[in-house]
């Protein structure tokens, strides 16, 4: 757990997590935090020097992370919806790809001088190097929109929530009722301060 209460959560995505633990402890998480971001992942635990063995893993990762990040986008309009909440939003994403390679992960190939080399030198036609690329994936839900990282992420707009009427002319009563109630509370502090 982080003890980093205003940063960004990181949550791994593994092969033996179970779905519905990723997904309630995301919904929790949004209910505790209003302007942290959670952030899902596929990249291996280990140090980059540590994790040659077990880079496939995290290609095959990605489309159950793909799934729990829908999950939840889906079940946060629900409980939006149970709670009779103002909010008509779900959540922003942001989509990060990258290669696990140029994190420093993964067999190095020499100096990167040495690696211009070789692709000079397969350039030339005579031989092939072989380019070994693990692709990741990282994926940044918030309730709110994060600007920086609008320029490394590709951006999904939050879903909307559709209200019926009735559910409608509903909020706009409760919104009534709350007004009315704010303003006889305003009065009657005003009446006790004029005595």
């Amino acid at each position: 757990m982080d003890d980093d209460e205003t940063g960004r959560k990181e949550i791994r995505i593994t092969s033996s997590g179970k779905i519905k633990s990723f997904v309630s402890f995301a919904l929790d998480f949004f209910e505790k935090y209003d302007s942290r971001p959670l952030v899902f992942h596929t990249l291996p635990r280990d140090p980059p020097d540590q994790a040659n063995n077990d880079l496939h893993n995290v290609t095959s990762i990605i489309p159950r992370l793909i799934s729990v990040v829908e999950i939840i986008k889906r079940e946060f309009l629900k409980r939006l919806h149970e709670k009779h909440s103002k909010r008509l939003v779900g959540l922003h994403q942001y989509n990060q790809l990258g290669t696990l390679e140029d994190l420093g992960y993964g067999e190095s190939e020499g100096t990167p001088q040495s690696r211009d080399q070789q692709i000079a030198y397969a350039l030339e036609g005579k031989n092939h190097i072989k380019l070994k690329q693990t692709p990741y994936l990282r994926i940044t839900l918030s309730l709110e929109k994060i600007p920086e990282l609008e320029k490394p992420a590709t951006y999904q707009p939050p879903s909307r929530r559709k209200l019926s009427k009735s559910a409608k002319a509903r909020a706009k009563k409760r919104e009534r009722k709350a007004k009315a109630l704010e303003v006889t509370a305003e009065e009657s502090s005003n009446n006790t301060d004029i005595s």
